[in-house]
């Protein structure tokens, strides 16, 4: 029996699989006759078709609006990330930037020392190098005087000159350490207002066209990273809030359309195939639409097979549990009959102890009682 059951059970799945291919064909039957449908109307169980035809609108409604949405989110997403990479470009810049800042401030602290800088430059720069430069002459004149008491005749004089001399030396590397900041700050400064080719001695080192494409560079990721600020935020504002969230929710709904309208055009294809004349060439309706007919009637023919043929194994089981009842049933007329036996041996035995126990009361009995009961 469990081997019976086992290959009911196989059938049956195999059943099932047909039935899924069934739904399948059924469903792609449907939508290729309703593509004729739409050119040639056939007139063919129109109100499966018209059923088809509203469910296949809400679809492609459904289809648009996910699209649409996709494609928004791709867009918004695309630009997202290349925000983010033009920002990661402009920052880094900043370390060549600093760089080239500070060779013009050098040579902008050179021109000035050497008060070759035009006065719409000296307001600039004055602020960043005033001090030190004031600073700095002060501590080269104090080492140069040292320098010559360095060189005199006393030695008590020399002596100190020259302790002097590498204290001033010492401080005077120190200053022109602390300059180095001013000259990427007035760099910046100069560039800020457009002013660094009026920077006497620029084009000795080539740092004119250098400044040049690196500013024309900066000024490129500054216009493409507000371009693409500018139409985020004009996205932003044409869409509602959420857009991830509602892309998730227009795909399950689109999927959702999508599972009703195969479950509409298998209805549509099942009626078309019970109904449509036997004889319908290809021509009516097309060599797809008669090939899948013939695979809907082989899975049909097979699903009547099984069918037949787990019928006949659930007769076999009935068969072998019946076969099963009757033996039982065969132990218990055994057993009755072994009962009867029994129970008339029983009785006999019985019946013998009351015949003797009949002769014992009668050699007991009186014979006048004896007479008595013979008159």
């Amino acid at each position: 029996m469990g081997n019976l059951q086992a290959d009911i059970l196989g059938k049956q799945k195999e059943i099932e699989g047909h039935h899924n291919d069934l739904l399948a064909f059924y469903s792609d039957l449907g939508k290729t006759v309703a593509a004729i449908e739409m050119v040639t109307p056939l007139g063919f169980c129109d109100q499966e078709y018209k059923a088809f035809l509203e469910v296949e609108a809400r679809h492609i409604e459904a289809r648009q609006a996910y699209e649409r949405l996709k494609l928004y989110v791709t867009q918004l997403e695309d630009r997202s990330r290349k925000i983010k990479q033009i920002e990661a470009d402009i920052k880094a810049l900043q370390i060549p930037q600093k760089k080239l800042f500070a060779r013009l401030g050098a040579i902008a602290y050179e021109a000035y020392g050497a008060q070759t800088l035009a006065d719409h430059l000296l307001e600039v720069c004055t602020p960043f190098f005033e001090t030190h430069c004031q600073r700095t002459k002060n501590l080269e004149k104090a080492y140069a005087k040292t320098q010559q008491q360095a060189k005199s005749s006393l030695i008590l004089v020399r002596g100190r000159a020259r302790i002097s001399a590498q204290v001033l030396a010492k401080l005077l590397e120190v200053q022109r350490r602390k300059v180095l900041p001013q000259f990427a700050k007035a760099g910046a400064a100069l560039i800020a207002i457009g002013c660094e080719g009026d920077v006497p001695g620029l084009g000795t080192e080539n740092l004119k066209s250098e400044l040049k494409n690196f500013l024309r560079r900066q000024e490129e990721l500054a216009e493409e990273l507000a371009i693409h600020k500018n139409a985020v935020a004009k996205m932003k504002d044409q869409e509602v809030d959420s857009p991830h969230r509602q892309l998730e929710q227009s795909k399950s709904q689109f999927a959702l359309q999508g599972k009703e309208l195969d479950k509409m055009a298998a209805l549509f294809g099942k009626a078309l195939y019970e109904t449509l004349p036997v004889d319908i060439s290809s021509k009516a309706i097309g060599k797809v639409a008669i090939s899948l007919i013939d695979q809907i009637s082989l899975h049909l023919r097979r699903i009547d097979q099984l069918e037949h043929d787990i019928l006949q194994l659930q007769n076999m089981i009935k068969i072998e549990e019946l076969q099963a009842q009757i033996e039982l049933d065969n132990q218990k007329v055994e057993l009755l009959n072994a009962q009867i036996e029994t129970s008339s041996r029983q009785i006999s035995q019985v019946e013998l102890s009351i015949e003797n126990k009949r002769q014992k009361i009668a050699l007991l009995m009186p014979k006048k009682v004896l007479d008595y009961h013979g008159e």
